[in-house]
């Protein structure tokens, strides 16, 4: 076979990971740790340690995620708030630049999520960073083609509203810190311009 020809042996099989989104998606979302353990049961997730350091508290925090699908996958679940924000998995790595492998992945798992949910979006047109996003029930199903260095799929399922919610409060903890709250390099001697009518001019 030819090193630039996909495989068509994928580990794990999209179509069962897929499953697996499917039931994130149908449902109730947890809103309490208990819901949430009764959701890993059905599903046949273990959680395992946190990955956050203990200092400084955050909002997001981030737990280790066993799936017990075959292969090498890293997987993860996060709160934000002590509500379940959603899971992430990491698959098809490969140490080389524009895998065919993790490639047939990425577009196994786009075409699923696209008979099933109808056409994606991409809401961030990154020209390196391929990705797809589908908004269903309150949920947001996202898939991401990393193709630097290294080769890397990343699929996420998060509730919509919290998500939003953990980005914003991600953006304002890393916003540069002003004396005005103003934009940065903005001298504190501008004032903001008010948009006063302009008076006439007497001759």
């Amino acid at each position: 076979m030819d090193a630039q020809e996909p495989t068509s042996a994928l580990i794990p099989d999209p179509a069962v990971v897929v499953g697996l989104v499917e039931k994130l998606v149908e449902g109730i979302w947890p809103r309490s740790e208990a819901d949430r353990k009764a959701l890993f049961q059905r599903l046949g997730f273990t959680s395992g340690a946190s990955w956050d350091d203990a200092v400084p508290a955050s909002p997001l925090n981030h737990y280790a995620l066993s799936t017990k699908q075959p292969g090498e996958i890293s997987s993860s679940w996060n709160s934000f708030n002590g509500r379940f924000l959603g899971v992430s998995m990491q698959l098809y790595t490969a140490m080389d630049t524009d895998n065919p492998s993790t490639r047939q992945g990425f577009e196994d798992f786009r075409q699923h999520f696209t008979t099933i949910y109808g056409e994606g979006v991409n809401p961030w047109h990154d020209p390196i960073i391929q990705a797809w996003v589908w908004n269903v029930n309150g949920r947001r199903i996202a898939i991401r083609f990393f193709n630097l260095q290294h080769s890397g799929m990343l699929l996420t399922v998060d509730d919509a509203g919290l998500a939003t919610a953990a980005e914003a409060e991600a953006r304002r903890r890393n916003a540069p810190m002003h004396w005005n709250d103003s934009e940065e390099r903005t001298s504190p001697f501008n004032l903001p311009q008010l948009n006063l009518p302009q008076r006439g001019v007497r001759t």
